[in-house]
C-alpha cells in the first residue's frame, strides 16, 4: 500500500541549499564586522604610536 506523493514540500536538497545560503550570508557579514573592527582597532594603535620619542623621554632625570 504505497501512500500518495501530495504533500507540498520543497526537496530536501533544495532547503539544504538555502540553509547553506544563508548560512554564507552570514558568516560573510560577520567576516565583514570582525575585518572592519580590527581595521579600526589596528589604525587606532598606529595613530596613537609615536615615531621618534620626544625630548623629555631622553632626558635622564636629575637625582
Amino acid at each position: 500500500m504505497a501512500t500518495p506523493d501530495t504533500q507540498n514540500r520543497p526537496p530536501r536538497l533544495w532547503r539544504w541549499g538555502l540553509l547553506i545560503a544563508v548560512m554564507a550570508v552570514v558568516l560573510g557579514a560577520w567576516w565583514l564586522a570582525v575585518d572592519r573592527f580590527a581595521t579600526r582597532i589596528g589604525l587606532d594603535a598606529r595613530d596613537t604610536m609615536r615615531e621618534l620619542p620626544r625630548n623629555e623621554d631622553t632626558r635622564r632625570p636629575i637625582d
